[in-house]
């Protein structure tokens, strides 16, 4: 292939991928996120007798909310990050529910969560193999980690997650 025509089809390819990747953008602005584009921490979370490693969901795109008990703003966000679990139901869209109580027991925060009609899988950080990297600006963050493993974006503070304006951000990020 000649060097023009390669250079035609390169530009053309990146025409035709710049939109979507605006649109994200403009989504994760819409939204007050912040884009990463870093490779996340892998880390392992411990409940229920199992064991869950973060590169084992390779392959998925990942949300991982960091919330805690004593945050009021947990406490009305983590509700809507289950109604969008619900709404994305049938995807291959996961969903990890990490407290970071240190006095708080395990079956503690899982009847807290279960009181606010959340039943997303809930691990307590503590019980981990977890950097408090993932929560030091504080909570509630919530990461979104594509699926080659990489942070693409990141929600510092509360979000409507059950508005229709984030499921369609949640959307066009599980379809890449």
């Amino acid at each position: 292939m000649n060097r023009a025509v390669h250079i035609l089809l390169t530009a053309t390819l990146w025409l035709v991928a710049l939109p979507s990747l605006a649109l994200t953008d403009a989504g994760l602005a819409a939204q007050q996120m912040q884009r990463l584009d870093e490779p996340a921490p892998d880390f392992v979370l411990r409940g229920a007798g199992s064991e869950l490693h973060l590169a084992a969901l390779r392959g998925h795109p990942v949300i991982v909310h960091f919330w805690a008990t004593w945050c009021k703003p947990c406490r009305r966000e983590l509700p809507g990050i289950q109604a969008l679990a619900h709404r994305l139901a049938g995807t291959d869209v996961r969903f990890l529910a990490v407290a970071i109580d240190r006095d708080t027991s395990t079956a503690d925060i899982d009847r807290y969560a279960a009181n606010l009609g959340v039943h997303l899988p809930v691990f307590r950080a503590a019980d981990g193999d977890i950097t408090d990297r993932y929560w030091s600006r504080g909570v509630p963050v919530t990461y979104l980690i594509d699926r080659n493993g990489a942070i693409a974006g990141r929600a510092l503070g509360p979000r409507d997650w059950n508005s229709d304006a984030m499921l369609s951000l949640i959307e066009q990020f599980a379809a890449h």
